[in-house]
């Protein structure tokens, strides 16, 4: 599979060294994460490939929202990153065995514990590490036996899935009740 690197300024290298011009062509390829990327890279991304904000109904609001964000320290106290990860659960009580496959996004603090980050408004999150996780695998609900693997994600999943996920987080600044 072929892997792209996202820059912290938005761009996209292939592991040759080549930058690419049209993201609809690296979809399917392997994401690596580069140096220094945070969500505010994720935005980025997003701006300077227009067709990939189009892959995402919420992905219009933000933007537009984004350039009157701040321009740095966007990183709440006791928030060391953002992990996306992958769950492959096997449920089989009650009813029929099924498999559900889903991500997450969610926070980590320094000492590696897991994090809810909903309650943040996206743009107190913008300058947080964002990094890839594990797959963990739940057989019939039994968390004390999980497996965890490495996993991989390719672009269409990265930006799709983080993008599900930012739909959760928070209401808007402006949005918020005051007494």
């Amino acid at each position: 599979m072929n892997a792209v690197e996202l820059l912290a300024d938005g761009g996209l290298r292939m592991e040759n060294g080549d930058g690419v011009a049209d993201a609809l062509a690296v979809l399917g390829a392997r994401v690596e994460l580069g140096a220094g990327y945070c969500l505010r890279s994720f935005f980025r991304l997003l701006q300077a490939h227009p067709v990939l904000a189009r892959l995402n109904g919420f992905y219009p609001e933000y933007l537009g929202r984004y350039p009157s964000w701040p321009a740095q320290g966007c990183e709440p106290a006791g928030l060391a990153a953002l992990v996306l990860a992958r769950t492959v659960e096997i449920i089989g009580h009650p009813g029929p065995p099924r498999l559900e496959i889903y991500t997450t996004f969610r926070g980590r603090d320094s000492t590696g514990a897991d994090l809810e980050v909903k309650s943040y408004p996206v743009e107190t999150l913008l300058d947080v590490p964002v990094v890839l996780g594990p797959l963990t695998h739940v057989v019939f609900g039994d968390r004390m036996d999980e497996l965890v693997f490495e996993t991989v994600f390719n672009l269409f999943e990265f930006q799709d899935s983080i993008g599900w996920q930012l739909g959760f987080h928070g209401t808007p600044t402006e949005c918020a009740l005051r007494r």
